[in-house]
């Protein structure tokens, strides 16, 4: 899960920039906001600023004149009390483009002048404008010190409008000063808060500011340690399971043996002790090995969980609020699986399957076969699983839940994916050792060998679908027929059935395949029309 850029065009308040005098002419205060001059100089100076407003040719010189009379009413004669003075003072200096100047003069004049709030309110928001864009080409141009001055100021000018703290969070998102940017995220989503016309920099907002707090949690040393010893385990785990398999068969090969009466010759019987017992060792290393391991998980388990919880904290707040986001899904269920938190890490998917409306299946395949990519196998497959509920024939995701199902030695839900498989691809030897992976996990040795034995030697012809691009109109498929064999192939019909998301053939086509030479491959394209196409499958005849 990595922070976004930010877009400086998103931010663009061109439309509101410009002079702030009326075309033509000099604007007024604005009722309620009634001030009266109350001294002389003052209302010298509101003559100087009509002046300017009115003729252009003389508006610096004039400009310069009210800033001098006004300054000088309030620092000498006394006039730092009357709120006029300080509101034309703001007014000259939003002429002046001096944005700290008019929003300290224009704060003074509302402390004095409440009434005036919706008229001081109208220079603020187009000197805001104006301030946003100066940052903006700042950043643009190179300056980050000068954008972040200027967008700060643009925050005091309009504190109620989150889009200065968006530009300052994502200028230092871009530095990786990751701190500032996480700092200024969460104020641009308090600053957004209900209003429907910020909600998109709130989400954005929150989804980065939980970023941050995944990537501060995926580098903190608990769990970059927790890490190590959690890959060690799963090295150990494969040649455990390895040395465990070939010791039970060395002796149930020996017992065999003695059922049947027979004995090896001494030489053959030296080899097997040594054989035997050097397994015999590795598994018993193994065992304390992976129980070293495993306590010095446990003992650090209570660090990984705090360097975890206001990442989770972050992210279960995040996907309450926005269900269908499969992005922070995925980083969640990733946080909770390295945890050692499984069950949590697959009830995630739980609740997006919950929303079924709001997620795209295509990102949950990706997120899955992430998750797979982890060795997150429960994670993994429950989101594979639920994505699969949207399209039940994506073979390729099938395939990734049966591996993921076999990690877990769950061979019941292995033996139905991989006869789903089978029925799609009945001449695929990679979905035939899978469904005899499942016989042999429920202990069905007949069923194993029997398609072990068609994945090994019965199939001539292997068959894999190597494209398959559905769109609005039908389909179009690529498959490869490969002779595994060292003799030429016999000629085959291969009938091949496109399939809506209930199963039921759209359309369908058969193809004679020809007899292919050993070990080389005969590729076959097809091009169907039908609506709402989502899968295939094919059969030989």
């Amino acid at each position: 899960m990595r922070c976004t850029r930010l877009s400086l065009t998103a931010l663009c308040c061109a439309g509101l920039a410009g002079p702030l005098f009326a075309q033509g002419g000099w604007v007024t205060p604005q009722p309620p906001c009634e001030l009266s001059a109350g001294h002389f100089k003052v209302n010298g100076g509101i003559l100087y600023l009509k002046t300017a407003a009115e003729k252009p040719e003389r508006r610096d010189q004039q400009l310069e004149q009210a800033r001098k009379v006004l300054t000088e009413a309030i620092a000498q004669n006394a006039q730092d009390k009357n709120a006029a003075a300080w509101y034309y003072l703001g007014r000259y200096y939003v002429e002046a483009a001096d944005a700290a100047g008019a929003d300290s003069a224009l704060a003074r004049a509302l402390a004095i002048a409440p009434q005036c709030k919706q008229d001081i309110d109208g220079y603020r928001r187009r000197l805001w404008a104006n301030t946003l864009n100066a940052g903006l080409a700042a950043w643009q141009g190179g300056k980050e010190d000068s954008a972040a001055v200027l967008f700060r100021l643009a925050a005091r000018l309009q504190p109620g409008n989150p889009k200065a703290f968006v530009a300052l969070a994502g200028l230092y998102a871009g530095k990786d000063n990751y701190d500032s940017a996480f700092a200024y995220y969460r104020r641009t989503a308090q600053t957004a808060g209900t209003d429907t016309a910020f909600a998109k920099d709130k989400k954005d907002a929150l989804g980065n500011a939980a970023r941050i707090l995944v990537g501060r949690a995926q580098s903190d040393p608990a769990a970059q340690n927790y890490a190590r010893l959690r890959a060690s385990v799963d090295s150990i785990e494969r040649g455990f399971e390895t040395d465990s398999t070939a010791l039970a068969r060395m002796i149930a090969s020996s017992q065999s043996r003695k059922a049947r009466g027979r004995r090896l010759t001494p030489a053959d019987q030296q080899t097997f002790m040594r054989d035997s017992t050097t397994r015999a060792q590795a598994v018993a290393q193994a065992r304390v090995a992976r129980a070293t391991l495993l306590q010095q998980m446990a003992a650090d388990s209570g660090k990984l969980q705090a360097a975890f919880a206001p990442a989770i904290e972050a992210l279960r707040d995040y996907l309450a609020a926005y269900p269908g986001e499969l992005d922070a899904a995925a980083s969640l269920a990733t946080l909770y699986a390295q945890s050692g938190r499984a069950a949590e890490a697959a009830a995630v998917f739980d609740s997006v399957a919950a929303h079924a409306q709001s997620f795209d299946p295509e990102e949950l395949f990706t997120a899955g076969q992430r998750l797979m990519g982890q060795r997150l196998y429960r994670a993994g497959t429950r989101a594979l699983a639920v994505a699969l509920t949207k399209n039940p024939y994506r073979r390729d995701a099938l395939y990734s839940l049966g591996v993921g199902y076999y990690q877990l030695r769950d061979s019941t839900r292995l033996l139905d994916v991989a006869q789903q498989l089978v029925q799609l691809e009945p001449l695929n030897r990679s979905s035939l050792k899978l469904l005899a992976a499942a016989w042999d996990l429920r202990g069905k040795r007949d069923s194993t060998l029997k398609y072990v034995a068609q994945a090994d030697s019965l199939v001539a012809v292997e068959v894999t679908v190597s494209s398959f691009v559905p769109d609005s109109a039908g389909a179009a498929v690529t498959l490869l027929a490969t002779n595994v064999t060292p003799a030429p192939s016999k000629p085959f019909r291969l009938t091949v059935e496109l399939l809506d998301r209930q199963g039921k053939p759209v359309a369908s086509e058969t193809r004679e395949v020809p007899a292919i030479a050993p070990l080389e491959s005969q590729q076959i394209d097809l091009k169907v029309s039908g609506k709402g196409i989502v899968g295939w499958r094919y059969r030989p005849s």
